[in-house]
C-alpha cells in the first residue's frame, strides 16, 4: 500500500472533512456529525482474489479485503457470519408472496448481527493501542462487544439504560463486561460513554464508522446465498441506522466492483414508539425526528437519537427504498408467526420486517413477485420475556397420565390469548349470565368452557368488578387461565374466607385472617414485616390449630400486567415441603394482597395431600 493510495479514508458525512483515525473514528470534531469509512475500491479491485471470493466457504472473515484493517495479524474473530438464509414458504403463501427469505442473524456467536461489526471495531481497538473498550448499548451490542473484548484481552465497560432485558445483561456479565445501568435513555448512555472513553483512553465502541464496515458482510453473504444474484428488496429493522447503512454499502461495493449488475431497494422499519427515521423519511427531512422516551417492546431499536441518521436516510433514498412503522402488538404476532410457521425464534426487533409485509403490499412498496429479504437481527433468547407475552402460561398437572389426558381433552391446548390489538379493550363492566360469558370465552379465546370453568370465571369476574376494576381482554384471559389451572388441584382443604390488614410508615404491619381448613372454621392474627407477611403468618397460626404441616416459600414473584393504575397483578410462588415436593402456584387480582394469599393457598393445597 502506497501513501498516495490508502486503503481507506474517514470522512464526515455532513461537512466532508477527512480525518485520521488517530484523531477520531467516531464523530467529526468540527461539526459533531457521523463519520463514514470510504474504501479505495480501485485498490481493493487490484488485489481481489475473485476465485477465492466466489468459491471459499461463507464467513465474515472471508471478506477481510473489504474491511479497513491494516494489521491482519490482530484480527479478533469468533467465526461470525455464515448465518442461514431461509426461504420462508409458509408465511409467503399466507401473504401471497413468491420469494420471501429471512436472514437469521441470531446464528452469530453472541446471537446477534452486532458480532460482524465487533470483529472490525475490536480489531481497530488493538491497532490503535486502546487501554480498554467503552460502549453504550441497549443490550445487544453490550454482549457482543464484551465477548470480542474478552478475546482481545481488553477490559470492557458498558453503559445500558436501566431495565435492559436480563438475557442481554447476563451475556455481557458472563463475557467479563463491566456493566453499569444508567437511570436514563440510550442517548444519555452515549454521551456518558464518550466522556468515559476520552478520559481513560478507551476505544469508544458503538454505531460509529468502523462498525458499519462489519455490517457490509450481510450483503455479501446474501448475494452469495442467492447464487450471486441481488434481491429486489431488503427490509432492515432500524435503531441507530448503522446496520442498514452498512448493508447498503456492501451491495454498492459489489456493484462497483462489477460482481453484481444491480442494486436492491432498502426498506427501513421501526416500531411506532420509536419512529425516528421513518418519520424523517416520510416527511422529507435530512435528519432524524427525535423521540424523547422511546416506548416499544423491541428494545434493541428503541433509540430516540440515532447516530447514523444521515447515512441511513441517504441509503434508503439512494436505493429508491422506503420506510414503514408497526405497533408492538403486531411485532409480537409476527414474532410468534415466525417461530410457529418457520421455526425461527427472533427477538422482537428481528420480527419487525415480517410484521410490516402486509402493509408494504397494501401500499405497493413491494410486489408479490419480487425477491424479498427480511433481516432477523438477533435470537429470541435475547429477550425471552417479551416472547411470552404472546402465549398463555404452560399448564401444570400432577404426574399421572390420566391428568395429562384429561387436560388434553379439556381443549386448553387450543386456547389463544386473543387479538393482540384488543388486549386493552374493555370486555365486561357488569356480571353476565353464564351462557353469555361462555360465548365471550369462545369468541375471544377459542375456548369452549364447561360449567365448572364458567362458574369459576364468573366468580372471579364478580370479585374484580366488586373491587371497581373493569375487565379487559387481557384480564379475562388471565382469569380463564387461572380457572383452568385450578381444576388441576385435586383437593382444596384450605379456603380463605376473609382477611383484614393494617400498616403504615410508623406502624407495624398486622393482619387477621379467617379460613376453612378440612371443614373447620379457624382464625388467627399476627404481625409481620409487611401486610402480606403478616397475613401469611396469621394463616400459619390458623392452620397450626389443626395441623403441623406448613410449606416453605422459596420464591415470590409479582408482575403488574400493564401500566394502568388498576392493572391486574399476577403473583407466582415457588413452594416446597419437607419431603422434597415442589410446586408453582399462581394467582391474579387487582389487589396484590388478595393475589398473594390466593397463590399461597393454592400452593398449600397442592402440597398438603402429598404428606
Amino acid at each position: 500500500m502506497t501513501t498516495d493510495q490508502p486503503l481507506y479514508t474517514i470522512a464526515c458525512v455532513a461537512c466532508g472533512k477527512i480525518w485520521d483515525e488517530s484523531e477520531t473514528c467516531t464523530t467529526c470534531l468540527d461539526c459533531n456529525n457521523a463519520l463514514d469509512v470510504q474504501m479505495n475500491m480501485e485498490h481493493i479491485s487490484k488485489g481481489l482474489n475473485r476465485f477465492l471470493l466466489e468459491h471459499a466457504p461463507l464467513s465474515s472473515a472471508k471478506y477481510l479485503d473489504f474491511y479497513p484493517i491494516r494489521d491482519r495479524s490482530r484480527v479478533v474473530s469468533l467465526r461470525e457470519g455464515n448465518t442461514p438464509l431461509y426461504e420462508v414458504k409458509k408465511i409467503a403463501t399466507k401473504l401471497g408472496l413468491q420469494h420471501l427469505y429471512v436472514k437469521n442473524e441470531g446464528a452469530n456467536p453472541t446471537g446477534v448481527f452486532k458480532d460482524r461489526g465487533s470483529l472490525v471495531e475490536i480489531t481497530k481497538a488493538l491497532e490503535i493501542g486502546a487501554k480498554g473498550v467503552c460502549v453504550a448499548s441497549t443490550g445487544n451490542m453490550a454482549a457482543s462487544v464484551a465477548a470480542y473484548a474478552s478475546q482481545a484481552g481488553l477490559p470492557c465497560y458498558i453503559l445500558v439504560p436501566e431495565g435492559t432485558p436480563i438475557g442481554k445483561l447476563s451475556q455481557t456479565l458472563s463475557y467479563g463486561g463491566q456493566l453499569i445501568q444508567i437511570r436514563g435513555t440510550y442517548a444519555d448512555c452515549v454521551v456518558l460513554a464518550a466522556e468515559m472513553a476520552l478520559r481513560n483512553n478507551y476505544y469508544l465502541g458503538g454505531d460509529y464508522a468502523f462498525r458499519a464496515e462489519g455490517a457490509k458482510s450481510i450483503a455479501y453473504e446474501i448475494i452469495e446465498q442467492l447464487h450471486w444474484q441481488v434481491p429486489d428488496v431488503v427490509i432492515v429493522p432500524v435503531g441507530c441506522g448503522t446496520n442498514l447503512a452498512g448493508i447498503w454499502k456492501g451491495f454498492y461495493e459489489f456493484f462497483v466492483l462489477g460482481l453484481v449488475d444491480r442494486l436492491p431497494r432498502m426498506i427501513g422499519v421501526q416500531p411506532t414508539g420509536s419512529d425516528t427515521i421513518c418519520t424523517a423519511f416520510q416527511t422529507g427531512q435530512e435528519r432524524f425526528t427525535k423521540v424523547d422516551k422511546p416506548q416499544t417492546i423491541a428494545s434493541a431499536v428503541g433509540i430516540g437519537v440515532p447516530q447514523d441518521d444521515i447515512k441511513v436516510l441517504r441509503a434508503i433514498r439512494d436505493s429508491k427504498g422506503n420506510t414503514q412503522t408497526v405497533d408492538d402488538s403486531q411485532i409480537l404476532e409476527a414474532q410468534k408467526l415466525l417461530s410457529k410457521d418457520e421455526s425461527i425464534f427472533t427477538e422482537p426487533s428481528g420480527a419487525i420486517p415480517i410484521a410490516v409485509l402486509s402493509r408494504l403490499l397494501e401500499r405497493g412498496v413491494i410486489s408479490a413477485d419480487e425477491t424479498i429479504i427480511c433481516i432477523a437481527t438477533g435470537t429470541g433468547l435475547k429477550d425471552p420475556k417479551a416472547a411470552l407475552g404472546a402465549f398463555s402460561d404452560p399448564p401444570s398437572v400432577d404426574p399421572k397420565i390420566e391428568e395429562i389426558e384429561r387436560f388434553l381433552a379439556s381443549g386448553i391446548i387450543g386456547i389463544t390469548s386473543g387479538d393482540s390489538e384488543r388486549q386493552e379493550e374493555v370486555l365486561l363492566e357488569k356480571v353476565l349470565p353464564e351462557n353469555e360469558l361462555q360465548a365471550i370465552l369462545l369468541r375471544e379465546f377459542h375456548y369452549t368452557a364447561d360449567d365448572i370453568i364458567t362458574k369459576s370465571v364468573a366468580h372471579e369476574v364478580e370479585d374484580f368488578l366488586r373491587r371497581g376494576k373493569e375487565i379487559r381482554t387481557a384480564d379475562l384471559f388471565s382469569i380463564l387461565q387461572e380457572a383452568i389451572e385450578d381444576t388441576t388441584i385435586p383437593e382444596s382443604p384450605l379456603r380463605i374466607k376473609d382477611f383484614d390488614s393494617a400498616s403504615g410508615l410508623s406502624k407495624t404491619p398486622s393482619g387477621s385472617i379467617s379460613i376453612t381448613f378440612e371443614g373447620q372454621d379457624l382464625s388467627a392474627s399476627s404481625d409481620g414485616v409487611g401486610p402480606v407477611d403478616a397475613l401469611i403468618k396469621a394463616l400459619q397460626k390458623a392452620v397450626s390449630q389443626k395441623s403441623e404441616f406448613w410449606p416453605i416459600l422459596q420464591d415470590f414473584n409479582v408482575k403488574v400486567a400493564s401500566s394502568r393504575e388498576n392493572a391486574l397483578v399476577k403473583v407466582t410462588m415457588e413452594m416446597r415441603d419437607g419431603q422434597g415436593n415442589q410446586v408453582t402456584a399462581k394467582a391474579s387480582s387487582p389487589d396484590i394482597i388478595v393475589a398473594s394469599l390466593h397463590a399461597f393457598a393454592k400452593g398449600f393445597n397442592l402440597l398438603y395431600p402429598k404428606q
